[in-house]
């Protein structure tokens, strides 16, 4: 009997050890994902535009769009892959990139890394967004998620980035919206 208690004491202060050690690590895991995000928020932010990265950017989404034109297995593929696991994270989106080896072999040959790619992504989709509040007069002053040298350089090359995002893979010249 007294071994039973003992035993049973000993299985509880285990369970609660464990517990306690479980519940730790899954605080660790959050305060670690909250840490990761905040540091892509900030390098999405303090990403620099320049005409030379969006020229790589351009030659980049050009490649992509070809490798989907030329191999439509690949392109559903990744559009099954994307809507099956959303990435809301630049890690996740890199690691899905590099899923697809002509993928990256399409970015390294326009000079950008899957990493500056994504980041170059969010970056002209934050800061044209800004621009395109603004111009509307939805807001009056940018948001501090966007550098001011990011939103002057979106303003000035606006239809360009337009045209960018709005390219299918047979043509780059549709208008940007409005």
């Amino acid at each position: 009997m007294a071994n039973a208690k003992n035993a049973m004491g000993l299985a509880l202060a285990v369970f609660l050890l464990l517990g306690t050690g479980v519940a730790a690590a899954t605080r660790q895991e959050e305060k670690s994902s909250a840490a990761q995000v905040e540091a892509e928020k900030n390098e999405v932010k303090n990403f620099v535009l320049t005409p030379d990265k969006l020229d790589k950017y351009a030659a980049a989404v050009k490649g992509i769009r070809k490798v989907q034109k030329d191999d439509p297995v690949l392109k559903k593929q990744m559009d099954d892959d994307n809507s099956r696991n959303p990435n809301n994270t630049i890690a996740g989106s890199v690691a899905t990139i590099e899923k697809y080896p002509p993928v990256v072999n399409a970015l390294k040959n326009a000079g950008l890394p899957p990493r500056d790619f994504v980041v170059m992504t969010y970056t002209l989709i934050n800061s044209a967004a800004a621009v395109q509040m603004k111009k509307s007069g939805a807001i009056k002053e940018y948001p501090d998620s966007v550098l001011p040298d990011n939103a002057s350089f979106v303003e000035k090359n606006y239809d360009r980035i337009g045209k960018i995002f709005n390219s299918t893979s047979d043509s780059s010249d549709n208008a940007p919206p409005k």
